[in-house]
């Protein structure tokens, strides 16, 4: 078994220790510590990282009671002394305790408990045992507030082990699974736990509620952030306001307008070129179809091959249209709605052999797209399937 250090001290990041035994896990080395401060993954909390004599941790695990510490390579036997990515600890120690924090307020705010906690390397989320209909704005903000009140009271943490006796006069927000360690707030919240916390609630600095997601049945997922990770959202999302701002001309605060603006602006103009290209399919396809039936064309866009093959189907000529957009062919092949002769699908079919591409359709109107290479080849060989029939 492995002296837990972490768990009397998590603030620890150097100790010595002795390497019990080396082992192998997927392929990688790892060693054994009769003592370690070093945090196995688990309970939604990642594994810490750092240095063993030099060695590079880039994983802890727990096996059979014992921690296996994974390396970039294998370690001498002895003592060794091991460094703790401080940086990467008190991120999680933050995170953590800011997640007991927000579970509570949830179940203190909307009688919603927590079933499920992930660490993530952005964001963090909880699962809630509640409906996403009970989690509108007001009621985010409503538990945001409420654990934030509680990390700027800066109250004392506890943690460490409970009898049975003591555990059962506290009011547990969760069932122990395994040990009798407990992180107690007094007063404020209660949960079985064998992370790394804090020793104040101010620590956690802050916690910010990103948003929430239907997750399951009658369940909802929220995202949040705490401590450092706000400070960096908040310079992540200023700067994509501000080339935002910068893209729309206006200032940050006039964002939601002027988005809104550019996008009724550009389906606007959609629609108008959605227009002129079926003005244009129409005046083309009645230039075309003079030449007779199958009406064989490239354009300059997939959009306009669309059109244009409809257009040339209602004059009541085969269309064998053809557009290279982006690096690939696309072919639109249409013919007057029950028109005898070969199905425009099968038709395209064989294109496609030639094209070695993708598509399909019915008898009247089909469209794929392949390589371009042989592109003439595939729209000359169905132009002669046509004028055969």
């Amino acid at each position: 078994m492995t002296d837990r250090l972490y768990l009397r001290d998590p603030y620890l990041t150097r100790f010595s220790a002795r390497v019990v035994s080396l082992a192998d896990l997927a392929g990688r080395p790892a060693a054994v510590l009769d003592r370690s401060a070093f945090y196995p993954e688990g309970g939604g909390q990642p594994a810490d990282r750092g240095t063993l004599a030099g060695a590079a941790v880039v994983d802890v695990q727990e096996k059979d009671g014992a921690v296996l510490h994974v390396l970039d390579r294998p370690l001498p036997t002895g003592e060794v002394e091991g460094v703790v990515d401080w940086q990467r600890r008190f991120d999680h120690m933050q995170q953590h305790h800011g997640q007991h924090l927000l579970s509570a307020a949830f179940e203190r705010v909307l009688e919603a408990q927590t079933t499920s906690f992930h660490l993530g390397e952005r964001a963090c989320t909880i699962d809630l045992d509640c409906s996403i209909s009970r989690l509108d704005e007001a009621a985010l903000r409503s538990a945001e507030a409420a654990a934030n009140e509680t990390v700027w009271r800066d109250l004392p943490v506890v943690a460490r082990d409970f009898g049975p006796e003591e555990r059962s006069r506290l009011p547990l927000r969760k069932e122990p699974v395994k040990g009798d360690r407990v992180v107690l707030v007094e007063g404020v919240d209660a949960s079985p736990c064998g992370g790394t916390h804090p020793s104040r609630t101010g620590e956690v600095g802050a916690i910010a509620v990103l948003g929430a997601q239907k997750w399951g049945s009658g369940k909802a997922r929220v995202e949040f952030a705490c401590g450092g990770r706000v400070v960096k959202l908040l310079v992540e999302q200023a700067r994509w306001l501000s080339g935002a701002s910068e893209a729309l001309k206006c200032a940050a605060r006039d964002l939601p307008e002027a988005a809104r603006r550019a996008v009724e602006e550009a389906v606007a103009r959609r629609k108008t070129a959605e227009a002129l290209e079926k003005e244009l399919a129409r005046l083309r396809a009645a230039e075309l179809a003079t030449n007779g039936s199958p009406v064989v064309a490239r354009v300059e866009r997939a959009s306009l091959a669309r059109v244009l093959a409809a257009a040339v189907a209602e004059r009541g000529a085969v269309a064998l249209i053809a557009a290279v957009e982006d690096g690939r062919a696309h072919l639109c092949f249409a013919r007057p709605r029950g028109a005898a002769g070969p199905g425009m699908n099968e038709l395209l079919k064989g294109s496609l052999e030639v094209l070695g591409g993708k598509g399909g359709g019915n008898p009247d109107f089909a469209q794929g797209s392949g390589d371009p290479a042989r592109l003439d080849e595939a729209l000359a060989a169905a132009r002669a399937r046509v004028a055969a029939r």
